[in-house]
């Protein structure tokens, strides 16, 4: 029964944690310290309403504000911002075969090996499609050309 009042504070939105977390300090001073009674006000873990308090007591309310999460936009890639639009430049503008590849259309492969000819950086074919699906360039089928037809 205890479990099923109880949720999990991940999914909440990162502003409803915070507010969670000030709830809890709220309560834990208007109660004096009771964690479990807290823990059933709140409708969290014992657990979270301890590590709550006890970030609370160490360093005040900066350290129970939500913070953003996760890796920061643009660490950890591959090219920059000029050489991606390098590349795209050179896909958009040049079919394989004027830039020294072999075939007529673009692929994964051709894509990886240009950015190893022109900029010396060997990127990985996964890593590549990343950088194609970022730049709406999607598999498309060869436009028809009408021949005529010699009898």
């Amino acid at each position: 029964m205890k479990k099923e009042m109880q949720f999990n504070i991940r999914k909440i939105s990162p502003s409803g944690q915070e507010e969670l977390r000030k709830k809890i300090v709220r309560e834990m001073e208007k109660r004096g310290g009771d964690k479990k009674e807290v823990a059933e006000i709140c409708e969290c873990s014992v657990r979270h309403v301890y590590s709550t308090w006890k970030k609370y007591q160490e360093n005040g309310i900066k350290a129970i504000k939500s913070v953003k999460m996760g890796r920061p936009v643009g660490i950890g890639c591959k090219l920059t911002v000029k050489e991606e639009r390098q590349i795209l430049k050179i896909l958009t503008t040049k079919r394989p075969n004027e830039v020294g590849l072999n075939g007529y259309l673009w692929d994964r492969k051709g894509v990886s090996e240009i950015m190893n000819l022109k900029l010396n950086r060997k990127v990985p074919l996964s890593t590549t499609g990343d950088y194609l699906a970022k730049w709406n360039l999607t598999a498309q089928r060869p436009k028809k050309t009408l021949q005529a037809k010699c009898r």
